[in-house]
């Protein structure tokens, strides 16, 4: 998505000075008390006064307690309406106008309880019209490429029908078993088949929505409809089923009458789109393992990661608007599972061959289990139950009340005595299951994994590579297997499609493409020629600008016997003088520790202090807390740092492999490598023209949040721009943030964006001497729900930076979303493309 206006906006990053230390928004507590909605005020007699204009009096924007004030000032018999009224000033000596009577002032609440301003309510908030594509391409040559999406045929003379649904359970009980709902659903609709559902085919989103492709007759508005279920998580017993008519109607025609632009500024119904996606769905969420619209067939393309975790291979569906149909997207999914065991080989992956465990051992042991659900069968059904946590004590000493006789016995004592089960392993902990007030403990041989849990805590470095290396495969590959598992959800769910009207296909759509030429690349050195890419891989001789390295250090925490300083040190000069990076011989050469690393490396800064550029060999199992001490010596001492795996140098020290670490280097001290050559064809040439005609800043953005099992953390907004024309030296800022409106720490929207801003454009002038005309912004990490308040907060917040630099000051804004997770691939039908 992209928008262009003549307003500012922008940020950065830089390492040219330490990085501030981030500080954390404080959060606003929101009020506690909310005014009754459609409440009225009794009629207001008061004397009349001077007219005054209502917008003023009461100032404040709390809640709509000024606006109120403004309607008790108003003299009575003041016109009511929502338009301001324009008033005569009364002189103070004229005498006041006799009040005439009036009806009783109404107030009105909207849907959150914040009074309207009727002086107010009729002005509409400023938008921002996003750009739209001028005409197609014509540059390059073209091509045909597949996609992966599938075409949709829909009658334009179907309408669907929404329902409200509420089942008499707990929410809870719920929310612990996913699929109890579903099975209720469907035996409703089995038991009222020919009451209510003759000919109808009604479709579930497993919460509380329900869509038909008929109205249900003679069904009263609230109905309730008894059914009798039998599950794993209650018995027999009789559910009450609340069915009412929302009224709201999805009509294919409004939808038709669209794509052929018969009505001006019509658009789909908002929730077209996830009713369609239960629909395709509904019938693969019977047979496949799923959670929203991803889709994992049982047993089946399944890896091991090791401590208990699995890689599956699924799919996501999506129905997506194309430009000129409907549109069915189907691509590659890769989640962690967590495997389908008894409970005790999941605690043996994480601890082997141990019997009893320590405090830190059962801490380690519990973020793992925590939450994840189990069950049993030892009463004669199976039964699931959610982890609390593991104790510390085994079975055997884990002392619990005996209801029937009032005595404490152990867990293994009691399972013997009422179960008839004596237990194997009685020295292993038991296992504290929900509610957390009930003391109800399991032995934990008893419990199993109940299959298709996603894991949403954090991975390993090491099951994070594996899930890399499983997960890439050649387009060929890929496209094979997207096509089959799309026709297999296809066919699954084409019987209700036709009851909806809908019909996909099963061939993936074909479009054209335009195979630009790469555009070359200047780099240093007498007589230099352009560089042209091939195959996305280039490779120049002398560097643009080179900045010799001088004092610089080495520090290996790889074993001596592994790593030679000296040859490393040769063989990277040796390259540094093909790419004009001349290098010193080190100020200090040494081999540390990750223990006592900090101290280390503080006596090294005190005895060297001119120290600049400091080498890192790391050894082949890193730690992420070793990576992170070292980049916290950029922060803490201004030194620049550069890691290198140790495997790297053993086993990849190649000239490619030299140049790219010299590239790096070359890049973190200011040099330049190489830049773009804006005269290759006549599209590079209107680019720098656009784009380099004038000072630009590039700004990149984006927002990152913690798992899930790591804590209410608060997010890590980051924001970089570039400090001259090559766009190779860049100035930085990180901030931690929380949301002040709903108070949690995750969001999004980047807070404090104008003062973020208004620091880089001031370093952007004081590297470049001038103002940016132009600020390209590209913002990471914005859902689709998400990309309007973004764009329109972050963009008032680079304007406001820029009025407080200087008064008049709008530099021309591009504002790009860039997104990853978009599912969209594409691949050539001519392979010799």
């Amino acid at each position: 998505m992209t928008i262009s206006q003549n307003n500012p906006r922008g940020r950065g990053r830089g390492r040219s000075k330490p990085t501030k230390t981030p500080e954390v928004n404080s959060p606003v507590t929101p009020p506690t008390s909310t005014p009754p909605c459609n409440q009225s005020t009794p009629s207001i007699n008061t004397p009349a006064s001077p007219a005054k204009s209502p917008v003023k009096i009461g100032a404040g924007r709390g809640r709509g307690r000024g606006q109120l004030a403004a309607a008790a000032a108003t003299p009575v018999g003041a016109p009511t309406s929502n338009a301001p009224t324009s008033t005569a000033p009364t002189s103070t000596n004229t005498p006041a106008t006799p009040a005439t009577p009036a009806s009783p002032a109404q107030i009105t609440y909207d849907a959150n309880g914040n009074i309207i301003n009727p002086w107010t309510a009729h002005r509409k908030k400023p938008t921002l019209e996003l750009l739209k594509r001028k005409d197609y391409g014509a540059e390059g040559r073209q091509i045909e490429l597949y996609t992966n999406f599938y075409e949709v045929k829909h009658k334009s003379t179907m309408k669907i029908y929404q329902y409200h649904i509420l089942i008499s359970l707990p929410e809870k009980v719920l929310k612990a078993n996913k699929t109890l709902a579903v099975d209720i659903f469907n035996t409703m609709v089995s038991d009222y088949q020919e009451t209510y559902f003759s000919g109808i085919y009604p479709v579930y989103d497993g919460s509380k929505i329900m869509y038909t492709n008929k109205p249900i007759e003679n069904l009263d508005k609230m109905a309730s409809l008894p059914v009798n279920v039998k599950s794993n998580a209650v018995r027999e017993e009789c559910i009450n089923i609340e069915i009412n008519p929302t009224q709201q109607v999805i009509d294919f025609a409004d939808i038709e009458a669209l794509y052929r632009k018969e009505k001006d500024n019509q658009t789909i119904p908002h929730n077209f789109f996830s009713c369609a996606d239960i629909i395709l769905g509904f019938m693969p969420k019977m047979s496949y393992i799923s959670y929203g619209r991803n889709y994992f067939p049982r047993g089946q393309n399944v890896a091991d990661l090791g401590d208990g975790i699995q890689l599956w291979s699924g799919s996501v569906m999506a129905v997506k608007p194309g430009q000129w149909k409907l549109l069915v997207n189907i691509d590659e999914k890769h989640t962690a599972f967590y495997k389908q065991q008894n409970l005790r080989e999941l605690v043996n992956s994480l601890y082997p061959n141990k019997g009893t465990f320590k405090p830190n051992e059962i801490k380690k042991i519990n973020d793992h289990l925590r939450g994840l659900q189990i069950q049993v069968s030892h009463n004669g059904y199976p039964r699931k139950h959610r982890i609390v946590g593991l104790m510390e004590t085994p079975a055997n000493r884990h002392m619990i009340k005996d209801n029937e006789t009032l005595a404490n016995v152990s867990v293994a004592d009691y399972f013997l005595r009422k179960k008839e089960i004596k237990l194997e392993y009685p020295n292993l902990p038991c296992v504290h299951v929900e509610p957390k007030t009930r003391q109800v403990y399991l032995p934990i041989e008893l419990c199993s994994v109940v299959e298709g849990q996603r894991c949403i805590r954090s991975l390993t470095e090491r099951q994070i590579a594996e899930i890399i290396k499983t997960s890439a495969k050649k387009p060929d590959v890929k496209k094979r297997n997207i096509d089959s598992s799309a026709k297999k959800l296809i066919d699954s769910s084409a019987d209700y499609a036709r009851h909806y009207g809908m019909e996909v296909s099963d061939k993936p759509l074909r479009i054209k493409g335009r195979l630009l030429q790469a555009p070359t690349l200047w780099y240093g050195g007498k007589n230099s020629r352009p560089v042209v890419p091939q195959h996305g891989v280039w490779r120049g001789n002398k560097y643009q600008t080179s900045r010799p390295l001088t004092n610089w250090g080495l520090f290996s925490m790889a074993p001596q016997n592994r790593f030679n300083p000296k040859s490393f040190k040769d063989q990277l000069a040796a390259e540094g003088n093909k790419v004009g990076v001349p290098l010193h011989d080190p100020l200090v050469v040494r081999f540390i520790s990750d223990r006592g690393f900090s101290k280390s490396i503080e006596e090294v800064l005190a005895q060297f202090p001119r120290l600049e550029y400091m080498f890192f060999i790391l050894p082949p199992k890193c730690s992420n807390d070793v990576y992170s001490a070292v980049k916290e010596l950029e922060v803490s001492y201004g030194v620049v740092t550069q890691c290198i795996n140790l495997d790297t140098v053993l086993r990849k020290f190649k000239p490619q492999t030299l140049g790219n670490i010299l590239m790096k280097t070359n890049s973190k001290r200011g040099g330049v490598n190489w830049s773009l050559n804006l005269e290759t064809s006549d599209l590079a040439k209107q680019m720098g023209k656009f784009v380099f005609g004038e000072p630009v800043m590039i700004v990149g953005a984006d927002v990152t949040h913690w798992a899930k099992d790591e804590g209410n953390k608060p997010s890590i907004a980051g924001v970089v721009c570039s400090l001259d024309r090559y766009c190779s030296r860049y100035a930085s800022r990180i901030k931690l943030q929380v949301n002040k409106k709903t108070n949690r720490a995750s969001d999004e929207i980047i807070r404090d964006f104008k003062d973020i801003m208004k620091e880089l454009l001031i370093e952007f002038k004081s590297a470049t001497k001038a103002k940016p005309g132009k600020i390209l912004y590209y913002r990471d990490g914005v859902s689709e729900g998400q990309f309007i308040q973004t764009l329109t907060e972050e963009i008032a917040g680079i304007q406001a930076a820029c009025k407080e630099l200087e008064e008049g000051y709008q530099p021309k804004i591009t504002y790009i979303t860039a997104q990853k997770r978009h599912h969209t691939r594409f691949y050539c039908a001519n392979p010799s493309d």
